[in-house]
């Protein structure tokens, strides 16, 4: 659990980003799904509000989305050692939370090899993330903490 809080900023990123590329495809979607169909008979603002739920909204979100990003991952750079550290785990719950959310929201195809290479950038998110080895100390200071 302490590792969730030693790198809550970068998971909150990664959230973030994963936001704004949704929020970014959200109005092709929506305007292929046709759901708010526009017939003669309705009045004219509708064809201004039907815009502005449908294409403003969602790009607005995206915008609110990816300067939350760049915030967080600031956060993030300043609270870690290593900035690779923070990157890579910005990066990963992004793609982690892009896949998830395509799935489930877009019916994006679920493959093997998709599920393969989430299993992978899982393990090594376990792997980047273990406290257990400190690589940043020397094998000494190692030693005389565990001690």
């Amino acid at each position: 659990m302490n590792v969730l809080f030693k790198y809550r900023y970068s998971f909150l990123a990664g959230a973030c980003a994963a936001g704004g590329s949704f929020f970014g495809k959200l109005p092709s979607f929506l305007s292929a799904m046709n759901l708010l169909q526009v017939d003669a008979v309705q009045p004219a603002g509708y064809a201004y509000l039907e815009f502005a739920l449908v294409q403003v909204f969602p790009l607005g979100l995206m915008l609110f989305c990816n300067v939350c990003n760049l915030r967080y991952f600031l956060k993030a750079l300043q609270m870690t050692q290593q900035t690779l550290t923070a990157t890579v785990l910005t990066a990963a719950s992004n793609y982690v939370l892009s896949f998830i959310l395509g799935v489930l929201v877009y019916r994006e195809p679920l493959t093997v090899l998709s599920g393969a290479g989430i299993a992978l950038i899982l393990t090594g998110l376990c792997f980047l993330c273990d406290t257990k080895t400190d690589v940043s100390r020397p094998p000494d200071e190692q030693k005389q903490k565990q001690i």
